[in-house]
């Protein structure tokens, strides 16, 4: 299906909207509005909610042979959802395809549905282009898909650099000009090769040349909590990647259940947030702001989060009365929580249990 640029001008309207609507179908325990009639169902009973926040199942159906969705892109507008879907495909980039899937949110339907070669996982919509960004592979032999919204075409690049070898993961596009695209390289087997490198604008041609940005094992690092500078610091299974409302990057790695954030404009330390949960180390994967990519906030505090369960083939959208600006929200994957962060402290409160995969955060303003 087809969508012409008329139609999404004219949704640039109301990038509020949705939002909105959203926060009050919750609250009120109905199953939508006018403008979002279907996307919302009766709360979950099999998770654990703490109020004040409420959760509903979104119910775009996944066409078929699409399973396992992971990685989260809300347009714009508020009014797309785009889901990767890695369908257990192998991660080493020996089998697929992967469906890269478009909703539109309010009346879930499917807008557009899109095989791509791989395992899909990191998944960005780049704010100065509106195009899709999908890496592939991220254990071995990677790829970058790059998708036109408007016509679903996209361009497939292949990475032979010698800073690779693992695969790639999550993606980051800076909000400052010029823009900056960081993607975080996973499965590296040296650890004094890059976790995170830099692709300088949109590639041209394939095997797109990369710059190294921050090696697995960092000269120092500062330890948030204990406020202790450490050199002997390990980046070794680096996963998911966001943008923090001051323009840094925070990369969850998962071999020390940390969040590290270093900024890509300015020298600084690097700073690990170390991550307990209950009095016990948490491993994470997606962490997010209550600011959308596109570094929209809610004035009004409305909004929701999408959290997507691999494991039990579901899209869920969490809300409550009031989002504060600059709360931070990570999926625990092994515990299968979904929980507040303190930056400072590194204790995450759980918010949501019992989920039997968490994987992918979006915040939608």
């Amino acid at each position: 299906m087809s969508r012409s640029s008329v139609h999404l001008s004219s949704r640039l309207l109301f990038p509020f909207l949705i939002g909105v609507t959203l926060s009050i179908a919750a609250c009120n325990g109905g199953s939508g509005s006018p403008n979002n009639p279907t996307a919302l169902t009766e709360p979950v009973p099999k998770l654990h909610v703490v109020s004040p926040y409420k959760i509903k199942t979104f119910k775009g159906v996944p066409p078929a042979g699409a399973t396992q969705p992971d990685d989260l892109a809300i347009s714009a507008d508020g009014a797309d959802l785009w889901v990767g879907y890695g369908n257990g495909v192998d991660t080493f980039g020996k089998g697929g395809p992967s469906n890269l899937v478009e909703y539109d949110i309010g009346s879930t339907n499917v807008l557009r549905n899109i095989s791509i070669p791989g395992h899909l996982d990191g998944l960005k919509i780049n704010p100065v282009t509106n195009d899709v960004w999908a890496t592939e592979n991220e254990d071995g032999n990677p790829t970058l898909a790059i998708v036109n919204p408007l016509t679903g075409n996209y361009q497939l690049f292949a990475f032979a650099s010698s800073l690779l070898t693992g695969g790639m993961d999550d993606l980051v596009f800076t909000l400052t000009s010029p823009q900056q695209v960081f993607i975080v390289t996973s499965s590296q087997t040296d650890i004094t090769l890059p976790v995170i490198v830099q692709i300088s604008g949109t590639p041209v041609g394939n095997n797109p040349p990369l710059t190294p940005f921050l090696a697995g094992n960092p000269a120092s690092v500062v330890n948030v909590v204990t406020n202790t500078v450490e050199t002997s610091d390990q980046i070794g299974d680096p996963d998911s990647m966001i943008l923090d409302p001051a323009g840094e990057l925070v990369l969850d790695n998962r071999s020390d259940d940390s969040l590290y954030i270093v900024n890509p404009s300015v020298a600084g330390p690097v700073r690990r947030v170390p991550l307990t949960l209950n009095g016990n180390l948490v491993e994470v994967n997606d962490t997010i702001f209550t600011i959308s990519t596109f570094g929209v906030t809610s004035a009004s505090g409305a909004g929701a989060i999408f959290i997507t369960d691999t494991t039990a083939n579901a899209i869920y959208i969490l809300t409550k009365p009031f989002f504060a600006q600059n709360e931070v929200y990570t999926a625990a994957d092994v515990v299968n929580d979904v929980g507040l962060v303190d930056l400072t402290t590194g204790v995450v409160t759980p918010v949501v249990t019992g989920f039997e995969g968490v994987h992918g955060l979006a915040f939608l303003p």
